[in-house]
């Protein structure tokens, strides 16, 4: 049988379509971490724990592509907060991977 990954890239469209939106930085972070230590992703990102909680420069530069790729947008609520939320693009994306 062959065995094939999944890009980090998919488990993180698949963790902000199942919320929705995510309001924060901090706690996309500290979310995708939680989930990685309960098992619930099996993505590899190193994360570091700092006093507000996790961050990860892997998780950051997946992020980066998401945005760049036109799957997520990023956008600031009233308070200054960015929300991550997945695109119509994403969506496409993400049901296509999926199905397979």
């Amino acid at each position: 049988m062959i065995k094939f990954r999944v890009p980090s890239e998919i488990d993180v469209l698949k963790v902000i379509a199942r919320y929705g939106s995510i309001k924060g930085t901090i706690n996309l972070h500290n979310l995708v971490h939680e989930l990685q230590t309960r098992g619930v992703l099996k993505t590899e990102f190193s994360f570091v724990k700092y006093s507000f909680g996790y961050y990860s420069k892997d998780l950051e530069e997946t992020i980066y592509s998401l945005k760049k790729l036109n799957l997520i947008k990023v956008s600031k609520g009233d308070d200054g907060i960015e929300i991550y939320e997945i695109t119509d693009r994403g969506l496409k994306v993400l049901e296509a991977v999926l199905k397979t």
